[in-house]
């Protein structure tokens, strides 16, 4: 392996080459590469930064397999590349080079016994550069040209074909206004076909055909033509892992797509950015050898499905096996307005689902201080007595225990004379904890006596309010607020510490924290104040690593959540299976939620032994 270096400043004056062909046979066979079993990916990066994690990669071993420059703005270049940990026979690669230099890098390369097998060209301040990779292989006879306009691309492709060279790789690029390709011809293979000059409509209708058809996509590059943009690609009817392709992806959507794609074990083959009409896009291809492509295809079906019955915006989904994350991903938008992908790293209100945080919290406390569970909240020597006094009108209180809260049993659910249920949660219009405890010991006589469950189904009891008093006992016990003592005894030990209590209005959104649809999402909804009953917002990984940590206290265990803008499933079963699901509306029930699941959990056909933790 040669490292990658940028040009070195040109000494002496050389005409300027805008074509190169090399065409030989050579006699040394090729090696296989082995499949990659680890990668790494990395984009948006400068020179600098490019050359520091080439020579990081390549140290531990990894081959560079795919690498695209663009304008970062400013006339600044900037870097996407992929690296694989794979063995292979020798190779190089340069980047940040001018057509001169390339042309004496492919003419220096050549003579060492060095094949061109990548080319990249882009612009930078609207001067060409190109970024190349050599392998030390052999293999047909091979054409290469580069700096081509598009008349002269295609009299290439019509001239060379016609001798019986296939086009193994094409890179599209536009310097100034006008569209220059690089493309890299060999001697025989396969079946092809190739187009260039589509738009994206032009583009997908291309790749449906020609897929339908048994072809497979090689490569597709992006550019700029007439104001507009366009893509080259080509196709080869070769087998191969099941892939995936994505086009004209923007650069604010790109880590969504590829964080979906690598949460589903997909591997990225290729990457190109180029400097779209609007601005940074991407293009890759990606390979998966670790799902059955039925698997894949009966998880989106039941995801996508459920969405469209419920009018959900978006989704997002995490399956745990044997305490090893296996499979996540997001569906729809995180935020209608940009169209942001929903992703993995995407955060969610998780309502209800709060609360075996909040029961595992006050367990954890037990376990590690003198609290316990039939400890007195309120009265005199109780965890409240000192802060809250017992109204004369509700004396009962002074029997409400911690295991009655935990539990649903302290008795301040209750049935209105109207037959609704009552929750002062809900009821009280300010928005501190304080003053809504006060206000419920006085204005809430409680509905039966703690500890029993007067006849009432469990949501009938189901309370708001106690898990509420959960946090302020917490507090009192720990000497910490609540998400403190949360975060540093549960969540941060859980490598979940990403997990914190939501902001009440859309300005207060925390970074990759969704947008909430639905009356109330950011009006009657008040995640500070419904911190441990309903305040805290997750990604549907981090509470698969909260479960992991827990599941001595809570498993199996099963809990949902809903309010507006929010519906959640926490499903803990036994052996280290967990399934979690949340999403931006509130559409449907938590039942259809769970069922979804439900089925994904059961009728994948199997689950694979790896973590994506």
């Amino acid at each position: 392996m040669i490292p990658s270096q940028p040009a070195k400043p040109a000494t002496a004056k050389r005409s300027s080459l805008r074509r190169l062909l090399f065409a030989a046979t050579l006699l040394l066979a090729a090696t296989a590469p082995s499949l990659a079993s680890e990668w790494v990916a990395r984009h948006g990066l400068t020179p600098a930064q490019y050359q520091s994690a080439f020579e990081e990669f390549t140290g531990k071993g990894f081959r560079l397999v795919s690498v695209s420059g663009y304008d970062g703005g400013r006339g600044q270049a900037r870097y996407a590349a992929i690296w694989k940990k794979q063995a292979g026979p020798a190779w190089a690669a340069r980047h940040g080079l001018t057509a001169e230099q390339y042309q004496a890098a492919f003419n220096n390369f050549n003579q060492q016994g060095y094949r061109l097998t990548y080319v990249n060209g882009y612009a930078v301040g609207n001067t060409a550069q190109y970024a190349a990779i050599w392998t030390k292989t052999g293999g047909p006879a091979m054409a290469a040209r580069h700096g081509l306009t598009a008349v002269q691309y295609q009299a290439a492709v019509t001239e060379l074909s016609g001798q019986g060279y296939a086009l193994k790789h094409v890179s599209a690029y536009t310097v100034g206004n006008a569209p220059r390709f690089a493309a890299i011809f060999e001697k025989g293979g396969p079946a092809w076909v190739a187009r260039h000059g589509l738009t994206s409509s032009q583009y997908q209708a291309a790749f449906n055909e020609f897929t339908g058809q048994g072809y497979r996509l090689g490569v597709v590059s992006g550019y700029r033509d007439g104001g507009g943009d366009r893509y080259a690609a080509v196709w080869t009817k070769a087998g191969g892992p099941q892939w995936s392709a994505r086009h004209g992806t923007p650069a604010a959507h790109y880590q969504s797509v590829f964080d979906n794609h690598r949460y589903q074990s997909w591997e990225p083959d290729y990457v190109e950015a180029f400097n779209g009409a609007d601005g940074v896009r991407f293009n890759t291809i990606w390979r998966n050898t670790t799902f059955a492509a039925k698997d894949l295809r009966l998880i989106e079906d039941k995801a996508r499905a459920y969405m469209r019955a419920n009018d959900i915006p978006g989704l997002s989904i995490a399956v745990m096996r044997n305490d090893k994350l296996v499979y996540a991903a997001g569906f729809g938008v995180a935020d209608q307005d940009s169209g942001t992908p929903v992703s993995p790293r995407h955060r969610f209100r998780i309502a209800s689902v709060s609360k075996p945080i909040t029961h595992v919290a006050v367990v954890n406390l037990a376990n590690t201080t003198s609290l316990e569970l039939g400890d007195r909240v309120f009265g005199d020597n109780s965890l409240l007595g000192g802060t809250f006094a017992t109204p004369d009108g509700n004396p009962d209180i002074e029997d409400i225990t911690v295991d009655h809260l935990i539990r649903h049993r302290a008795g301040f659910r209750r049935i209105n004379a109207d037959g609704a249920n009552s929750d002062p949660m809900f009821d009280y219009t300010g928005t501190g904890h304080a003053g809504l405890i006060n206000w419920a010991l006085e204005n809430y006589p409680l509905g039966y006596t703690p500890g029993t469950t007067a006849g009432l189904s469990s949501q009938d009891r189901y309370s708001n309010f106690g898990y509420c008093l959960l946090g302020r006992v917490i507090e009192a016990r720990s000497g910490k607020s609540y998400e403190a003592y949360v975060r540093d005894a549960l969540l941060k030990p859980a490598g979940a510490g990403d997990i914190v209590i939501g902001g009440d209005k859309l300005a207060d959104r925390k970074p990759d924290e969704v947008v909430y649809y639905g009356s109330g999402a950011y009006s009657s909804v008040k995640p500070q104040r419904f911190d441990s009953h309903g305040g805290w917002i997750a990604r549907p990984i981090d509470l698969l690593r909260f479960m992991r940590h827990t599941d001595d206290i809570l498993a199996p265990y099963y809990h949902n959540g809903a309010m507006s803008g929010t519906l959640a499933t926490y499903d803990q079963r036994a052996g280290g299976f967990g399934l979690v699901a949340v999403s931006n509306s509130r559409g449907g029930s938590p039942d259809d939620m769970k069922a979804m699941m439900d089925a994904i959990a059961d009728e994948v056909s199997h689950w694979p032994a790896i973590d994506l933790f």
